[in-house]
């Protein structure tokens, strides 16, 4: 087992290259994601069991991130729903219902803030080592920028 340092930033990219990014509002694929190429057998696995170890860093992640969002967000009353508006104070013309003031809320930024701070740091990965050669019969149109920080090319 080899073993990196990563942003927790980086974790999420990870988890994208290896998974596939998909429009939340459309549905439209944006990239399939490494484990869908056709990659042998015993490689797949081992990308698998990737895959699960970043997912578990990312939940952990996301529960903090949660945390940040209960201190700075407002809870909806009608629905109890907790969020953090980009923007307050917002004034809408009448006529042509365009927003023609507003202000960034402070909380949302103090929330950003800590959340870049967040993701700025580091975490241990351990993995299995993947070479080069593994990947020799993928044809992919895929950027994997983070996941090729954990292949070992043989010089």
């Amino acid at each position: 087992m080899e073993k990196i340092t990563l942003k927790l930033s980086e974790f999420y990219q990870l988890e994208a290259e290896l998974n596939g990014l998909t429009n939340q509002q459309t549905g439209e694929v944006i990239s399939k994601g490494l484990l869908s190429e056709k990659i042998k057998l015993t490689t797949k696995y081992w990308l698998h069991d990737l895959n699960k170890k970043v997912a578990a860093e990312k939940e952990s992640v996301e529960k903090l991130k949660e945390e940040l969002i209960k201190k700075y967000g407002t809870e909806d009353k009608e629905n109890g729903a907790i969020s953090i508006p980009v923007f307050i104070n917002e004034q809408v013309d009448d006529e042509t219902k365009e927003v023609v003031s507003r202000e960034v809320n402070p909380d949302f930024v103090k929330f950003q803030n800590d959340f870049n701070a967040l993701l700025g740091e580091e975490r241990e990965l351990e993995y299995h080592a993947f070479k080069l050669e593994e990947f020799d019969g993928v044809e992919t149109e895929g950027v994997y920028n983070t996941f090729f920080k954990l292949v070992k090319v043989d010089e």
